[in-house]
C-alpha cells in the first residue's frame, strides 16, 4: 500500500462516519429522495411556481424528487433517467403510491424524444455534475430547446470545489478528498474497504466517481452565458456558520456546498 493511501486512511478514521438516509434498498433511497426534495424545492419556490405547468425531472433516478413535485399542483410532469435500473425503482415507488400523477421513462438527455417548447419547468436537481465534459453544452441545449420561452431550468449542484464533490460521503469522511488525494489513491483505498454504493443504479462506487465532470463555478457560469440563457439566479449556498470567510473567491469556492441556478429562455 502506497503511503498516500495509508494517509488517506489513518485521515479517514478521525473523521466521523455521516449517516446517510435511505441506504438501506432503493424504496428506501426513493422515499428519501421525497424527503429531500421539500428543501430542494425551497431553493427554487420563490421562483417558480409548479401549479398547472408541465414539469420535466431531467436525471430524476429513482424519482423521489419527482413525486414531491408533483405534489406542487403540476398539470403533468415526466421524470426520465439514461439508467434503465433507476427507471425501474421509480415505476417501482410509483405503484407503491398510486395516487401520484407521473410518468417515469427511460431517455437521453442529449437526445430528448419532445417537441420544441414543450415543458414550462425543467428541474436538474443532482444531476449537473454528472453530465460528461463533452455533453454538457448538447445536453444543456437540448433542454433549452423543449423548455417554452418564459419558462425555466432549476438547477442545483455542488462545484467540485465543494467538500463533498466527490460524492464518496458513504466510505470517505475526509471534506475535500478529492482534492486532497489524487483519483488513484482514493479508487485503491475505495477498492481496500470494500466500497459498495447503495444499490439504486447500475454504476459501481468507483465508476460513479470517475463519471464525474469537476465543473467548477465559474466554468458553469461562463456555460450558461455561451449559451445564451437569461440566468435569474445563480446563488451559492456556502458552509453554514463561517460565511464571514468567504470574502476570497477562491476560498468562497471551497466553503459553497450548493449552486442554484435558474436559468430562463
Amino acid at each position: 500500500m502506497r503511503l498516500s493511501e495509508r494517509l488517506c486512511l489513518l485521515l479517514n478514521r478521525a473523521f466521523p462516519k455521516r449517516r446517510i438516509e435511505g441506504r438501506g434498498s432503493p424504496s428506501a433511497y426513493s422515499e428519501a429522495q421525497f424527503h429531500w426534495a421539500e428543501k430542494n424545492y425551497s431553493l427554487f419556490s420563490s421562483s417558480i411556481d409548479l401549479k398547472g405547468k408541465v414539469v420535466l425531472d431531467a436525471g430524476c433516478g429513482p424519482g423521489g424528487k419527482t413525486m414531491y413535485y408533483a405534489t406542487k399542483g403540476c398539470h403533468s410532469i415526466i421524470g426520465v433517467d439514461l439508467d434503465p435500473v433507476r427507471i425501474g425503482h421509480a415505476q417501482q415507488f410509483l405503484r407503491d403510491h398510486p395516487d401520484t400523477k407521473v410518468e417515469f421513462m427511460v431517455a437521453d438527455l442529449s437526445r430528448l424524444d419532445f417537441p420544441t417548447d414543450s415543458f414550462d419547468v425543467i428541474f436538474l436537481n443532482d444531476v449537473f455534475e454528472h453530465v460528461a465534459r463533452p455533453l454538457l453544452e448538447r445536453v444543456l441545449q437540448e433542454l433549452k430547446r423543449v423548455l417554452r420561452p418564459g419558462g425555466s431550468i432549476c438547477m442545483e449542484f455542488p462545484p467540485w470545489t465543494s467538500f463533498d464533490a466527490g460524492h464518496l460521503y458513504d466510505h470517505l469522511y475526509i471534506p475535500w478528498c478529492q482534492l486532497i488525494f489524487s483519483d488513484r489513491t482514493l479508487i485503491n483505498v475505495l477498492e481496500h474497504l470494500k466500497a459498495k454504493g447503495p444499490e439504486i443504479g447500475s454504476s459501481s462506487v468507483i465508476e460513479h466517481y470517475l463519471e464525474l465532470n469537476r465543473i467548477t463555478i465559474p466554468e458553469a457560469r461562463s456555460l450558461f452565458h455561451k449559451l445564451a440563457f437569461t440566468i435569474m439566479v445563480f446563488r451559492h449556498e456556502r458552509i453554514k456558520g463561517i460565511r464571514l470567510f468567504a470574502w476570497w473567491p477562491w476560498l468562497d469556492s471551497l466553503l459553497t456546498r450548493r449552486v442554484v441556478a435558474v436559468l430562463g429562455k
